[in-house]
């Protein structure tokens, strides 16, 4: 299983420096936040991600979720294909919320893709997610049940 770890900046810093440069030459989508909607949380929809986040965990800079709704086994995740040594999982605790996290990672430039599980976002949060993925030109990825989209 993937450990959670609590939420602190020196968690979100590159295994190689990168310059802003080299990064958007390797990431198209850095800047912009996609949704995608699900019918539930039914774990029968991993699948459907797994070669997603298997492709979005082969850029140089790190790959972090936040608050996914359930661990996965480690196994499962990389014989799909996932570098789990540029993963980095985020736990939301009292003083950090599932947003937070997410802008905080999305800011730091130091992430490739940020994927999150927020529940409900309202318009304004949608908005910072996406101001958060400009300034730190990574790309975000929210994954919402279809009642909370």
């Amino acid at each position: 299983m993937i450990t959670c770890q609590k939420a602190e900046p020196a968690l979100i810093r590159p295994s190689e420096p990168q310059t802003k440069a080299a990064a958007r030459s390797t990431n198209q989508l850095s800047g912009k936040v996609t949704e995608i909607v699900l019918h539930d949380d039914d774990l029968t929809h991993m699948p459907m991600l797994l070669p997603l986040l298997a492709q979005l965990s082969r850029d140089d800079r790190w790959f972090v979720w936040v608050a996914p709704p359930v661990v996965l086994p480690k196994a499962l995740l990389a014989d799909a294909g996932i570098d789990l040594s540029k993963v980095i999982l985020l736990k939301p605790d009292d003083n950090h919320s599932v947003y937070d996290l997410s802008c905080q990672a999305l800011k730091a430039g130091t992430c490739h893709a940020v994927i999150t599980w927020p529940g409900y976002l309202s318009e304004d949060e949608l908005e910072g997610l996406e101001s958060a993925a400009r300034s730190g030109e990574s790309h975000g990825i929210v994954i919402r049940r279809r009642q909370n989209a």
